[in-house]
């Protein structure tokens, strides 16, 4: 008992800490994507995270292969997970505002207990409850106001983009499950996160056509090396092992701590507001976590 107790812990202090790095991430992402066009940002970053795993598994003597039975969902995670979503996220943000974008994506965790749902292990009315307890904690932040919606501007496809994007997103978590079991957090990743890069790779190209690197600063290349590693590699992974741990319904929740740690980010780096209406926000978004893992 006192193992699972430990291991419980583990999971929610790692995927707590995803949450946070991902969510500083959006302030940095948005330096370097001031000087990358995104498509070059988002096919490069990929591409060197993958590396970035199979050199970590190399020093760890795990086995870098994986069996050919493997690969066709290997490679249906990288094109939904990593290419498509980001296909998804990068467009939808253009066309719709910040704020309506990141309630939008953070449908996630609702449309993946929908998912859930239909498979033999169905999550309980308290995963339902905390689910929907903790994205309306999300809104309360983002929106901050109890009296009218202040999440106007965009455009419709922009909206249907990001919704899209958070489907991708549940897809990507769910589907995962099964061969998480067998190869582990590091090779599903690695091996999903080269598949999709590849995929990238032509719209990167395209992209990269009148790109020059030689006037990017030192700043650009920290943020772009911070947004490869912890934000994408180790991110990647350390949200897989969640996954592992927890199951999908359970990790999915976290996702919703990362727009809240975006505007505390804004507020130290920017010196933007956060009231305490989002401070509130915030803390329904802990109390719908907590209940959602009781569930």
């Amino acid at each position: 008992m006192t193992g699972q107790r430990t291991r419980f812990e583990f999971a929610d202090g790692l995927l707590f800490f995803t949450a946070f790095v991902w969510g500083i991430n959006f302030p940095i992402a948005k330096h370097v994507l001031a000087h990358v066009p995104p498509m070059l940002f988002s096919g490069a970053r990929f591409l060197l995270g993958s590396l970035v795993l199979f050199l970590l598994l190399a020093l760890r003597g795990q086995h870098l292969g994986v069996p050919r039975r493997d690969l066709p969902q290997l490679a249906m995670l990288g094109l939904i997970g990593i290419a498509a979503f980001q296909g998804f996220w990068s467009n939808g943000v253009a066309l719709t505002t910040a704020s309506k974008a990141a309630i939008l994506v953070n449908l996630s965790p609702i449309i993946a207990a929908i998912m859930l749902s239909f498979g033999p292990v169905k999550p309980g009315m308290a995963t339902w409850i905390g689910v929907s307890l903790s994205f309306a904690g999300v809104f309360l932040t983002i929106n901050n106001s109890l009296s009218e919606i202040t999440l106007g501007g965009g455009t419709l496809a922009g909206d249907l983009m990001m919704i899209g994007a958070a489907a991708l997103w549940s897809l990507y978590t769910v589907i995962a499950q099964p061969i998480l079991a067998r190869l582990g957090p590091l090779r599903v990743t690695a091996w999903s996160m080269l598949i999709g890069a590849l995929a990238l790779l032509p719209f990167a190209a395209w992209s990269a056509r009148d790109f020059s690197p030689g006037g990017i600063g030192p700043g650009v290349w920290l943020g772009f090396a911070y947004t490869v590693t912890f934000a994408g590699a180790f991110g990647f992974a350390w949200w897989y092992e969640g996954v592992r741990r927890i199951g999908a319904s359970r990790t999915m929740v976290y996702s919703n701590m990362i727009p809240v740690f975006a505007i505390a980010t804004a507020v130290v780096l920017l010196g933007e507001e956060f009231t305490l209406l989002q401070t509130l926000g915030a803390a329904i978004v802990l109390a719908g976590i907590a209940l959602t893992r009781r569930g």
